[in-house]
Formats: structure tokens, sequence, C-alpha cells
């Protein structure tokens, strides 16, 4: 499948290689027969034992902690997979690992906090270009070039040159990117079950879409009365994996190439300014006050309200990323939601029409998480000796999918993840873990997404179908090979401005609107909107002499 791409000012990464895959992390930390076989697998030590620290040291990573560890497991820093690694990596190096919690939620508040006192980890990562800007430009990061040279040849060789390319900020390499072989993000799911009692198709449409949800409102297919949420999302300023944006964007107008440059932000700073934005938070509103959306959206901003009401049955559509694990993984959300409400059932819809009448979605780069070394960091040649390490194709495989007949079986060449209680309690959240890859690739895009279906069987064609629907007339922003400082500078206020404007937009009285969403656009650009604006026009007409 071909997506459809707003114009790079760098190029774009060329084809992906090697094993990886999306699921989970942590495991039971008493575990110690499974670790204990797991040691002696080929992967143990790897290419870093010819290079093996004279003296012990301790290497300190980051790992989120998304709070949702299965019971037996162990927390996140001391379980079966930190145990694998410390046998298969540390010991043999004459490395201490630990690992350091970060809460998913807070991600970015605690590691500028970590990297402000000095208490960084040797290993960090962010998906906040803002953030990483911000390092960058401080001097807060390690100059990783030189030793990923030195220590990294099978990190260089499994990342590649486009890939490593993302990292590169005034011609040094301050971050380590890792390789995102799918590039989709968020699709839609809608109550099917609710659709068949009314007699209704899944809607194709923006104003198919509104006439089923008043119709879920009115009649209340799941007979759950005042707590029916026709369609549901979490507080815009969280990071979960819900969210109204695509139906926002979706009302954006054409732009021009140098109006795409100047709206578009790559530092998830909603873009309340842009040509069409206004009517697309406007749709919400409406929504809002009649009461088709859960008027407390705001408050939820971990996701779980969202989680339980789609797992008692009471959210007739939401938006969410594809294929994603914590709603089909074995136990989460819709395996809840089976048990609660019998006869439930989610399918893929994609009715967020364009004036065009296509359904624009905004894709991932084809990288993920950036990973950093801070400044601060004595061991920063073994942090990249961990990352050339797990860069091993039998290292990556064994983190991503666990062990043959304990965590998955094979099937059709295809690694299919064992869904029992036992096996839950050694794999989850592994993608946590094993931190180079955002993704697995099998060599082409209709592999990769059979693959990725896989991880979640009992909902293989749904988690499919919601990837395909996820990248059809998927678009990647634009972007700039330097930073904009305006951005950097007012990056957090105009943020958190533009998101509270949504907020307020969404939620006040539809007469008031205009007047509310106006108002807060006129202070987002005097408070530095304006500026970045303005920078990124210039920086665009510099681009193109």
């Amino acid at each position: 499948m071909k997506t459809k791409q707003k114009k790079w000012f760098t190029a774009s990464a060329a084809a992906l290689v090697l094993a990886g895959v999306l699921s989970g992390c942590s495991g039971n930390a008493n575990n110690n027969e499974g670790a204990s076989s797991a040691a002696s697998s080929p992967a143990s030590g790897g290419e870093a034992g010819s290079t093996k620290s004279k003296d012990p040291v301790t290497l300190r990573v980051e790992v989120f902690d998304r709070g949702n560890a299965p019971a037996g497991a162990g927390p996140v820093t001391d379980n079966y997979w930190t145990q694998w690694i410390q046998k298969n990596f540390g010991d043999p190096n004459n490395i201490k690992m630990e690992f350091v919690p970060v809460p998913r939620n807070q991600e970015v508040d605690k590691l500028n906090v970590l990297m402000a006192t000095g208490d960084a980890p040797d290993l960090v990562f962010t998906y906040d270009m803002n953030t990483i800007y911000n390092y960058v430009k401080d001097g807060g990061l390690t100059e990783v070039g030189a030793l990923i040279d030195e220590y990294g040849p099978n990190l260089k060789t499994f990342l590649g040159d486009d890939v490593l390319a993302y990292g590169v900020f005034d011609g040094k390499q301050y971050t380590i990117p890792a390789k995102r072989p799918l590039q989709y993000t968020q699709s839609s799911y809608i109550r099917k079950d609710w659709l068949d009692k009314l007699g209704l198709p899944v809607p194709a449409t923006t104003e198919q879409f509104y006439e089923t949800m008043k119709a879920f409102k009115e009649q209340d297919p799941g007979q759950v009365g005042s707590k029916l949420i026709a369609y549901d999302f979490s507080a815009i300023d969280g990071t979960t994996y819900t969210s109204p944006m695509v139906l926002v964007n979706s009302f954006v107008k054409k732009l021009s190439e140098e109006e795409e440059y100047m709206y578009t932000s790559t530092s998830y700073i909603p873009e309340i300014s842009k040509p069409g934005y206004k009517d697309g938070v406007q749709f919400l509103n409406k929504m809002n006050a009649e009461g088709l959306i859960n008027p407390d959206f705001a408050l939820d901003k971990d996701g779980k309200q969202f989680e339980s009401d789609v797992a008692n049955g009471y959210v007739g559509a939401f938006t969410a990323l594809a294929a994603h694990a914590s709603l089909m993984g074995p136990g989460k959300v819709f395996d809840t939601l089976k048990q609660n409400v019998p006869g439930a059932e989610y399918v893929a819809m994609d009715p967020f029409t364009d004036e065009e009448g296509k359904t624009p979605k905004s894709l991932y780069d084809p990288v993920g998480m950036h990973i950093l070394i801070p400044k601060t960091s004595k061991h920063a040649a073994e942090a990249v000796k961990y990352l050339d390490w797990m860069s091993q194709s039998d290292v990556l495989f064994t983190l991503q999918n666990g062990n043959e007949g304990e965590h998955y079986n094979l099937e059709n060449g295809f690694p299919v993840a064992i869904t029992t209680d036992e096996a839950k309690k050694t794999f989850y959240n592994n993608s946590d873990i094993a931190i180079i890859s955002n993704g697995k690739d099998f060599g082409s895009e209709e592999k990769n997404i059979e693959a990725a279906a896989l991880q979640t069987p009992d909902y293989k064609e749904l988690s499919k179908q919601t990837i395909l629907n996820a990248l059809k007339d998927g678009y990647t922003l634009v972007r700039f090979e330097r930073p904009i400082e305006s951005e950097i500078k007012y990056g957090d206020t105009i943020k958190a401005k533009a998101t509270e404007a949504i907020v307020k937009s969404i939620v006040a009285k539809p007469e008031k609107f205009s007047e509310t969403y106006d108002a807060y656009v006129k202070e987002f650009l005097k408070i530095g909107g304006q500026q970045v604006h303005d920078e990124r026009k210039a920086a665009y007409a510099e681009m193109k002499k």
C-alpha cells in the first residue's frame, strides 16, 4: 500500500530490515529457572563480550512504567526480562543493569526533572522533539557518532544511515532514533452489535458518523441508560492512545506547501490557527452540547476511565491507536468487554472525510522514539554497547517475541503470541525494553501488517483492518533539518494554551463557541504562536532558495 506523503525537507527512510514486535515487557521476578534457561541461549553476551568492562560498572536505563503489570509479573525494574538482560548482556560484560521507571503519562516532565538535577539514567528516550531540541541547544546530550562507529557496528547496520540521519542536529549525531517499520497511528472503532440492533451500516462519512452517534444516544441499543457515551476520548493533553484529532483534522482546509510548513508543528502543539481547525473543534462542541461525548474527557489524563467505560460496554465509538495491545491484548479491554457484555463487538470504521472526500490521518515518521545519552553519563560507551547487543537479530527477536513455546508459536514463519495467564506473567510491554525498534520488519508492508496483527491473535482481522485504515490517505508531517528557535522558546507555553483552547471550546455553550475559540487563538498568537509561524515561514523561504 502506498501512503500519501507531504513533502520533506530531508529524504525519507529507505526500506527497513530485521525482526521486531509490538508487545509487552515484564515478567515473573522469581522465575529463575526461566531466566537461567534463557541465559544459555545463543544471544548470551553477543559481540559485546569482546569489549568487557575491566571494572564493574552500573548502567542505568530508563523504562516506561505504564502501571499495567499483570499479577505476579514483578515490577518493571525487576522481572523476567530485566533478569534475562542481566544474564545475557550484563554478566558477560561486567555490567550491572539498573532500570529506572518513568511513568508513561508523565515521561517528558519526569525526564526534564532528571536531566535538570543530573540524575538522568545513562540511556533515556523521548518522542517529544521540542524536548530534544532543548537538550541539543543547552548542550545536555552526548555526541554519539564516534561512539557508534567504535562500539556499535550491529546498531549501525540495523538502523542504517537514513534512520540515523533523523538524530543529526547541526551536523552532529545527538540521538539514536529507533526504527519504525510501520508508520500507522490512529484508527476508529464502532460497536457492531449496536449497529446491528439498529439496522445501521458502518459509517463511511462524517455526516453518517454523526447521525449514527445520535441514533446510539437516542435509541440506546446497549441499554446502558445515562452511562452511554456515543463517542469517547481521553484528555487531549494526556499521553493516552485515544484522541479525537483525526476527526478534528479532517476539517482542515487544503493548504499550500508554504502554509503547510508555516502551520505544522513537530512538537505535538495543537494547530488551532490552521484554516479549518476551528470547524473541527466546533463539531465536537456540537456533539458535547447534544450529549454525544463524555463531558469529563479532560479529567481522564491517563486513559483509565476511557478503558473502563469501553470495557463495561458504555461506549459506542472511539478513535485510538490502531492494533493497540491495551485494547486487543490478552486480558485487556476487549477481552474484559466480552466478559462483561456477551455479544459486544467492535469493528473498524474510517468515516472522517475531508473536503476532497478522503480520510486523512497523520503518520509517524519512519523513526520511533529518540534514544539519548545525557552529557552527565559516565558510561556512554557501555550504553552504546548495550544497544549494539540488542541490535543482533537473535537478541532483538527474543526481546520482542519471548521464548518459542512459552510466549509464542510460529505460524507460517510469523511468531503468534501465546495468551495463557502464565505467558502473560512473563511477557508484557516488551516494546518498552526493545527500545531500538518500534515494531518489526519482515521485509514488506504486507508481511509487517500480517505480523503486527498476529500479536493480538484473538482480534487478528480487526487489528489488520485498523492498520489498513490508519495507513489509508496517510501523510507524514513536514520537517526542517534545524530546530525552530521560537518553537523551543515558546513551545511549552503555546502548547498548554492551545490545549486549553480546545478543551474550553469543546465544553463552551454553542452560542459562546466562536467567541471562546477566537479569544484563545488571539492569545495563542500573542504569546508565541505568531513568532513560531513567522520563523517557520522564513525557514521555508530559506529552504526554497
